[in-house]
């Protein structure tokens, strides 16, 4: 069952670092997280075409904050900046705050490695290539296991196909082990190609 759910999920009960922090009564708690998922939907949109680690919500009834991970060397301007905060007032009336952090091991950010993954299809590169590239830098990090999985129509096939690159370990029934997980779609000539990172990076510790 561990392999077919979302490791987030199957860890949920020891999940430190959640992406959207705050508290409400049950009776606005469907209009927040209405307001959460739009305002996220949208800053991914915008910051699609740059190398984007998660982006933390905290907010309250008066302000909202964003946490926003680069990747080291992206830049955001002051422009980009007022502009954010003047789009995001059609999805609420808070008062709303930025902060951009830089990650610090991009190679071991699971939102890193699906965007040049997905970038890498989506202008047509060499994909194997660039998940070789990936698999070694991540393991010159701390990284213990690593698994991608492409699915659909890969290099304009016309039968869709699976591929799984697989290095290390990644132990997905044990609770306490660490692991990071994103998927995304890569929109190509051929239609949609779907993309799922597994990070393994040790065992969490009490």
């Amino acid at each position: 069952m561990a392999r077919k759910i979302n490791p987030f999920i199957f860890r949920a009960i020891l999940n430190r670092n959640w992406n959207c922090i705050w508290y409400i009564k049950k009776n606005f708690y469907s209009n927040y997280l209405i307001e959460d998922l739009n305002i996220r939907n949208y800053l991914e949109k915008i910051f699609k075409k740059k190398p984007i680690g998660k982006i933390i919500i905290i907010k309250n009834s008066n302000f909202i904050y964003f946490l926003i991970y680069l990747k080291k060397g992206s830049l955001v301007n002051k422009n980009m900046i007022l502009s954010l905060k003047k789009n995001i007032f059609f999805f609420t009336d808070k008062n709303v705050y930025f902060k951009f952090k830089s990650i610090s091991n991009h190679n071991i950010d699971v939102k890193i490695i699906l965007f040049y993954i997905k970038r890498g299809i989506e202008f047509n590169k060499s994909y194997k290539g660039i998940i070789k590239n990936i698999i070694s830098n991540a393991f010159k990090s701390r990284c213990l296991g690593l698994k991608i999985a492409i699915q659909g129509r890969i290099n304009g096939n016309i039968m869709t196909r699976k591929q799984i690159f697989f290095h290390g370990k990644l132990p997905l029934q044990k609770f306490c082990a660490n692991i990071k997980y994103s998927s995304g779609t890569a929109q190509t000539v051929h239609g949609c190609i779907g993309i799922k990172v597994w990070l393994y990076l040790g065992d969490f510790i009490y």
